[in-house]
């Protein structure tokens, strides 16, 4: 009778399994916009924001599971829009974005110094030192995110978009400062110094999340290119799409301005990272042609999950093995 049962229920299973197959899954991403929301950034912000409508749809039409959430920085990282999939929210939440000051129930004020992007990045993915993490005290306190840790789904790809015109200031925190950061803006060059240990410490933090990052910056502030990355090393169709990572690191790794940076670094480890240029933000073609880049690398990399045939291949063992061992009573 045991047996009875324990086949029932395995049929049970590979026929469910089964059923599955003919579903197509969707692809899951959580994206996070992590945005420098100083005096400079109000047309930047702006141009990202009303390119955030064909983002979402061409996330539909490509059947992506996506969800959005808002970090802005300058002084210390506060987390003002936790994880949803309602757009309109999201929407919302950009045009509430000041750059000049606070907004009361949305915002803190972040038109102060530092504009620490590299300490924003860890926050956001949950890795501040001494137990610093996202402010939260414009969030509604039953949110997930109230506790200032986002709470990603293990399904999901990490996706960062990354947004600042400014390189990355000493952090916020002293808890996340390095020993030889004492002044607010880093050195040139960044390599052999404890600047170094932080573009390094921020790369392993990506890389332990199997995160993507894509990051709007501005190459003329010239530390930025060796903390983030040069979007003159990015190899790419003229309209983003088709992304060597290979040939891009080959690039990074060649010039010794960008060869340690947080983008080399994570491109070393097969995972994705880009830069693009935030004076080109304006042009509605450009934003355009950003999160169709965007969508077709979460279409490429999904997370990966059991194939449907190895959970069918695991039912028939069990299967197989309730048999034989009936046959063997």
């Amino acid at each position: 009778m045991k047996f009875k049962k324990l086949n029932t229920l395995i049929i049970a299973f590979v026929v469910f399994v089964a059923g599955t197959m003919n579903t197509s899954a969707n692809v899951k991403s959580d994206f996070v916009f992590v945005i420098d929301a100083t005096g400079s950034m109000g047309g930047e912000i702006n141009a990202v924001k009303n390119g955030f409508s064909g983002f979402v749809n061409g996330l539909d039409t490509n059947n992506i599971d996506a969800r959005f959430s808002v970090v802005l920085f300058g002084g210390p990282a506060e987390l003002v829009l936790d994880f949803t999939s309602d757009t309109t929210a999201v929407l919302n939440a950009f045009n509430s974005i000041s750059v000049s000051g606070g907004v009361s129930g949305f915002q803190n004020n972040h038109n102060i110094n530092p504009e620490a992007g590299l300490e924003a990045i860890r926050l956001t993915l949950g890795a501040g030192e001494g137990g610093t993490k996202l402010v939260t005290n414009n969030l509604n306190g039953s949110d997930p995110g109230a506790d200032g840790y986002l709470d990603y789904r293990s399904n999901a790809r990490k996706n960062l978009i990354f947004v600042t015109d400014e390189d990355s200031d000493r952090p916020y925190y002293v808890a996340n400062r390095e020993s030889g950061q004492t002044g607010n803006e880093p050195p040139i060059p960044t390599d052999g110094n404890t600047w170094q240990t932080e573009i390094d410490n921020t790369a392993q933090v990506v890389i332990d999340n199997d995160a993507f990052v894509n990051m709007l910056i501005n190459r003329n502030d010239t530390p930025a290119i060796y903390q983030y990355g040069d979007w003159v090393a990015d190899v790419s169709d003229a309209d983003f799409l088709n992304y060597d990572a290979d040939a891009t690191l080959t690039n990074l790794q060649a010039s010794s301005a960008t060869d340690d940076s947080l983008q080399a670094q994570v491109l070393a480890s097969g995972l994705i990272a880009r830069t693009f240029n935030i004076n080109s933000v304006n042009d509605q073609d450009f934003i355009d042609n950003f999160y169709a880049a965007k969508i077709e690398e979460t279409i490429e990399n999904p997370v990966e999950t059991p194939e449907p045939s190895a959970l069918i291949l695991l039912g028939s063992g069990l299967l197989f093995l309730a048999g034989r061992r009936r046959r063997l009573k």
